[in-house]
């Protein structure tokens, strides 16, 4: 049975360039306590028979389902080996021929391991996929399928969307075109990210970790001042950028948004907008953080993130792939400096009270992604709270950019991050 692309999906595989850029993100979930292999392979196998897109081959720009599921095709063990661990990031998905879904267990002696999720992107955004694992750890403990509630549906991108029609396409129309004219007509100045040209190497991260009650006690005086959690992070990454690139002029930061309704909507699939705001360097975090919040509140009270992805989706499907995949890899023309992926707001479903997925026999005490990076963007950042701690993914292209850089980037942000703490107070 085969189910065409949405333009997400094909936006996502446009990104995929055989041999070294497969735009397939890695969720690494670090555990303590006892797993077997054919516990394994039978949790995957029931999560595969849940999600069968992610066990489908991709053939004419469609999701072709496989007519059985074959668990042990997607997955795979090994010792632990920091060689082959860093490898992990780099393994190639040919769409194809194999599924856009791989699990490799990495064992760290008999009470300690990693379980290693590679998934491309066109399967799934962040929230999708977060549910996915929800549902892996949950079947670690069962002896037969504990998911009675059926197969998780992959709903149209446009059925995510509470106004539609011929007026809601135009206004995003005319946001989008306005970026894009924006983009030509002023051009950015780049950061340091921006500035490397060759992305045939490695996709790594430096994960960065700060107590959650850090920024929960941000809560009240941040609020005073009418700023969000996400305008004070956004402004911290920004201020480090300026301090790293030691350049001044207009930068852009892009903001991946889920427009799913946050009650009620079931899917696993890529329901995903942006805002993307023009920023300036600025003396102090606070004042950059203002102007951020200044920028975004009229597009978000517009709804435009919503509004837009009806023309982008129209957009995307009208364009051939070979255009997109020039746009992508090798035009590379710098409308964006760098993406900031908050995945805080989505939490962490079915974890307890401690913030974290637990089975009769394992506790998972960390969630780290590396999320791949496309040019100009050598480096990227994605945020995931879990547990005690939110942790921040500063992924990078080694051959793109240097890891020293990427180093002094992430002492700047937190350097911002005191600087926010004295400012609020706290």
């Amino acid at each position: 049975m085969a189910f065409p692309f949405e333009s997400l999906d094909k936006a996502f595989l446009a990104g995929t360039q055989a041999p070294w850029a497969s735009f397939a993100p890695v969720w690494r979930l670090e555990y303590r306590g006892t797993l077997t292999q054919p516990q394994l392979v039978r949790a995957l196998g029931f999560v595969l028979a849940r999600y069968p897109w992610a066990a489908a081959r991709v053939q004419n720009e469609a999701w072709v389902l496989p007519e059985a599921i074959d668990a042990q095709a997607q997955f795979s063990a090994i010792d632990a080996d920091a060689e082959k661990e860093t490898a992990l990031a780099d393994r190639f998905l040919e769409l194809s021929t194999e599924a856009p879904l791989h699990l490799t267990w990495v064992r760290r002696g008999d009470d300690a391991g990693v379980l290693v999720f590679q998934q491309h992107h066109s399967l799934a955004d962040g929230r999708a996929f977060l549910a996915l694992v929800d549902d892996f750890v949950k079947c670690l403990d069962a002896e037969s399928s504990p998911l009675p509630l059926g197969i998780v549906p992959r709903r149209r991108e446009r059925e995510a969307l509470s106004s539609r029609g011929p007026l809601v396409f135009l206004r995003g129309a005319l946001h989008t075109v306005k970026e894009l004219l924006l983009g030509n007509l002023r051009p950015l100045a780049p950061v340091f990210s921006n500035v490397g040209t060759d992305y045939s190497g490695g996709n790594r991260t430096l994960h960065h970790f700060v107590p959650r009650q850090r920024l929960e006690a941000w809560r009240e005086p941040r609020t005073k001042k009418g700023l969000s959690m996400n305008d004070l992070l956004a402004a911290a990454l920004c201020t480090a950028l300026s301090r790293v690139s030691k350049s001044g002029g207009i930068h852009n930061l892009f903001l991946p948004i889920d427009v799913r309704p946050r009650e009620g909507f079931e899917s696993f699939a890529n329901h995903l907008s942006s805002m993307q705001l023009r920023w300036r360097p600025m003396p102090t975090v606070l004042a950059l953080a203002q102007a951020l919040r200044d920028a975004a509140a009229p597009i978000l009270a517009a709804r435009l993130p919503w509004k837009r992805t009806l023309f982008d989706a129209w957009l995307v499907r009208l364009s051939p792939m070979a255009l997109l995949r020039k746009t992508l890899l090798v035009k590379r023309q710098l409308l964006t400096n760098f993406s900031f992926s908050n995945l805080v707001p989505l939490g962490i479903p079915g974890a307890d009270a401690d913030g974290k997925w637990h089975t009769n026999s394992l506790v998972i005490d960390r969630l780290l992604i590396t999320t791949p990076c496309t040019p100009p963007q050598a480096v990227n950042t994605t945020v995931v709270g879990y547990g005690g701690d939110v942790c921040f993914n500063f992924n990078f292209k080694d051959s793109a950019v240097a890891r020293a850089d990427v180093e002094a980037l992430v002492r700047e942000f937190s350097v911002a991050l005191d600087e926010v703490d004295r400012t609020l107070g706290c």
